[in-house]
This record gives structure tokens, sequence and C-alpha cells, in this order.
């Protein structure tokens, strides 16, 4: 039914607008109280990519709309995760290349820190962690459980090869870490202030790139017709 469809769009909004903020907000407060380093602040990033396309798999293979088969679904999944495997082994190289060894330039307490961020030692990386994965579950469960979206959606709906989040993830990664590296060796900025900059930016980057994706959701799915069974 159509109120209830607006009872529970109205929760995952109430549950998810909170979630949004701390689990964007809180890699800032990792790099001014625990001194994150650039490179953690993007392999979080990565991090929630995977989470992402997690769901979207589940998405794919749970979504009932249209006559398609299971088998369909599956082979459309087994696609999915080679081609964001294949992007997520891109990312990881370039992140670990460029952010890790290159900028690290010997420093060893740097290794140590990107050891910890790459094997999830720190404890407030973890919350981070678990902050993006509570985030992505709720929006999960209330949008597309709840509202029943997976008896409407097709599995197609779900495959793509450049979404918001990656292109989001996109412009942290590659274009952040130039900008980084000519704050620092061009206008000599100290490395904190530099990563305070940077992380700022992409926080609201990432917070306008997610109101844009719920309103579109949200748009979509009032201009369908007929009501929720």
């Amino acid at each position: 039914m159509k109120n209830q469809q607006n009872v529970i769009s109205s929760k995952d909004r109430n549950y998810s607008l909170p979630l949004l903020l701390f689990s964007n907000l809180m890699p800032l407060y990792g790099v001014i109280h625990w001194n994150w380093t650039f490179f953690s602040v993007v392999y979080l990033y990565w991090l929630e990519l995977i989470i992402i396309s997690t769901f979207q798999l589940l998405k794919i293979l749970l979504a009932q709309g249209g006559d398609i088969s299971i088998i369909s679904k599956i082979f459309i999944g087994i696609k999915f995760f080679i081609l964001r495997t294949i992007i997520f082994f891109f990312y990881i190289i370039f992140i670990i290349t460029f952010l890790g060894l290159m900028q690290n330039k010997g420093d060893t307490s740097t290794y140590i820190s990107m050891a910890d961020a790459l094997l999830l030692r720190n404890n407030f990386f973890k919350i981070n962690f678990f902050g993006f994965f509570l985030y992505n579950l709720l929006s999960f469960f209330f949008t597309y459980i709840l509202n029943k979206e997976y008896k409407q959606k097709l599995a197609s709906d779900y495959f793509s090869f450049f979404d918001i989040h990656i292109f989001v993830v996109h412009i942290v990664v590659v274009l952040g870490t130039f900008v980084y590296m000519g704050v620092t060796e061009n206008l000599h900025w100290k490395h904190k202030s530099a990563v305070i900059a940077c992380v700022s930016l992409f926080v609201v980057v990432k917070l306008i790139a997610e109101f844009i994706r719920n309103s579109f959701s949200e748009e979509r799915k009032n201009e369908q017709p007929g009501d929720f069974i």
C-alpha cells in the first residue's frame, strides 16, 4: 500500500541520515584525533565500496522483477562480481603503490600505520568499517526488503560498470592523490593539514552524492504507478 510505503520510506530516512553523517564524519575525526594517514582514509573508502557492492550483488540475486530465471540472475551476479573485482584490484594496487609506498619514503611509523589499516588492527578503524556496514545494511533492509523493492526491480537494474559510489571513490582516490601531493609538495602544507583539508572535501562530496542518490531513488518510487502489494 502507498501509505505503508511512505511510512517505511520515512523510517528509512530516519535511520539512514544519522548513520550517513556518522559513517562519513568519523574518518575525519580519525584524521584529527588519531592522526590517520591519507592512505588509511582512502583505504576505508575502498572497503566501503566492497560493502556496497556486496549488497548490490544480493539485490541482483534476490530481484524478482521481470520474467528471468534464477540461472540468469546468477549469471548476471557472476559478471557483476568479476567486473567489480577487477575495479577493486586496480584501486587497491593504486592506493598501496601511490599512497602507501611512494609517499611514505621510508618512514617506518607510516608503514606500521599502513599495515594496521590493511589488517584492520585499529579499533577506531573497525568502528568506522562497522558504521559503513550498518548504514548499508539498514538501507538494504528498509528500502529493498520492507518496501518490497525486490519484487519490482530487475536483476539488471543493479548491474553497472560505474555507479555514483564508484564515481565518488574514483574522485577520492585519483584526484585526491594529486591534490594531496600538490598541496604538500608545492604549497608545503604539513601532512596533517593536507589530509584534513582533503578528507573534509571528500566528506562534503560524498554526502552530496548520497543525498542526490537518495532523492533520485525517492522520486523514482513516487513516480511508479499502482500500490505496493
